[in-house]
C-alpha cells in the first residue's frame, strides 16, 4: 500500500507513530527507521527554517571538527592516531579526509607563497638537483629532439602538467612512510592500517609545516630582520630552512613515536633522527618519480 503524501501544514508525527521506511521498506516506530536509520519526512522538513538549521549545524560541526583536528595534529603528535584506534572518531575528521583538506590548504598557500617542494618545476629538476642532474638533462634533451619543440615550450607544458600530477601523486608518500613505520615498529602495531593512519596524520602535519608555519615564520622574521638591519640571507638561506624543517620533523616524530607507538626514549630518538635525516632524500625520490611520470605524459 502506498504511503499518503505529506502536505505542507501536516503535524509532526509523534515518537510512537509507525511509518514505512522509503529506503529499506521496513516498518518502524518513531521518527527514524530502526533498520537503516532513515528519518521520516514530515512537513517540518520542507520549511526554510529547517534548512537554515541544517546549514548552521553542518557548518558548525565541520568547523569544529576541522579546527579541533588541525590543532591536535599540530600540538599533540600521535594523539589523533591513538584516538582513532580507541574508537573515538566522532569529534575529529577522518585521517584521509583531514589529509585531503590540508592538501587543498597547502596548494592554496602556493598561490600566496613561493614553494616548490612537491610541485618541482622543470628548472628545479635540472638546476636544483644534486641527485640525478645528468640523467634529467639527458632525458629532457631526448624529449626535445623527439618532439621537435623548443625548451621554453616543453617547460610550459611540463610545469602545467607536474602541478596537476603532484596534487594526486603526493598521496604516494603516505604508503611509503606507512611501510617505513611498519618496518620500524611492527612489534608495536601489528596491522598495516594502523601505520597508514599514523603516516597520514604525520603528512598532514608536514603539509601544514611547509604550507603555513614555514611561510608565516619566514615573512615574520624577514620583517624583524629588516627592521634591525640584519641581512635577509639568514632567513632565505636554503640550508638554514632545511635544517629548521628537519629539526621540526625530528621533534614531532619523537613525540609521535612515544605517544602512538609507545616506543622507548632511546629507540624513539634514534628512529626520529634517522627519518628526519633521510627525509629530503625521500623527497627527492618522490621528485624523481614525479619527473619521470610528468616527462612521459607531456
Amino acid at each position: 500500500m502506498s504511503r499518503p503524501k505529506i502536505k505542507i501544514g501536516d503535524k509532526q508525527p509523534s515518537a510512537g507513530s509507525t511509518f514505512l521506511c522509503p529506503s529499506c521498506n521496513a516498518k518502524t516506530i518513531g521518527l527514524f527507521c530502526g533498520n537503516c536509520g532513515e528519518k521520516e519526512v514530515t512537513a517540518q522538513d520542507y520549511s526554510v527554517q529547517h534548512y537554515g538549521r541544517e546549514i548552521v549545524a553542518a557548518a558548525t560541526l565541520l568547523e569544529s571538527k576541522v579546527f579541533r583536528s588541525i590543532w591536535l595534529v599540530l600540538t599533540r603528535p600521535g594523539y589523533l592516531s591513538s584516538e582513532y584506534f580507541r574508537g573515538r572518531r566522532v569529534r575529529y575528521m577522518k585521517p584521509l579526509q583531514l589529509f585531503v583538506f590540508v592538501n587543498v590548504l597547502y596548494y592554496f598557500s602556493l598561490t600566496l607563497f613561493s614553494a616548490t617542494t612537491f610541485t618541482t618545476p622543470l628548472t628545479t629538476q635540472l638546476h636544483g638537483n644534486n641527485y640525478y642532474p645528468g640523467y634529467a638533462s639527458t632525458r629532457v634533451e631526448r624529449k626535445l629532439q623527439k618532439e621537435k619543440i623548443s625548451y621554453q615550450e616543453l617547460e610550459l607544458k611540463y610545469n602545467a602538467k607536474t602541478g596537476v600530477l603532484s596534487k594526486t601523486f603526493i598521496f604516494l608518500l603516505i604508503p611509503i612512510f606507512a611501510l617505513l613505520f611498519y618496518v620500524l615498529f611492527f612489534k608495536k602495531r601489528k596491522y598495516l592500517a594502523e601505520h597508514v593512519v599514523g603516516a597520514t596524520h604525520f603528512w598532514a602535519f608536514h603539509l601544514l609545516l611547509l604550507g603555513v608555519i614555514v611561510p608565516i615564520a619566514t615573512i615574520t622574521l624577514l620583517r624583524i630582520f629588516r627592521a634591525l638591519n640584519i641581512p635577509a640571507a639568514f632567513v632565505t638561506n636554503d640550508g638554514i630552512t632545511s635544517t629548521f624543517i628537519q629539526i621540526c620533523i625530528a621533534v614531532y616524530l619523537f613525540i609521535m613515536l612515544r605517544g602512538f607507538y609507545a616506543s622507548s626514549k632511546v629507540y624513539g630518538a634514534l628512529a626520529a633522527s634517522l627519518i628526519a635525516w633521510s627525509f629530503f632524500h625521500m623527497i627527492w625520490l618522490y621528485r624523481f618519480l614525479l619527473f619521470e611520470i610528468t616527462l612521459s605524459s607531456v
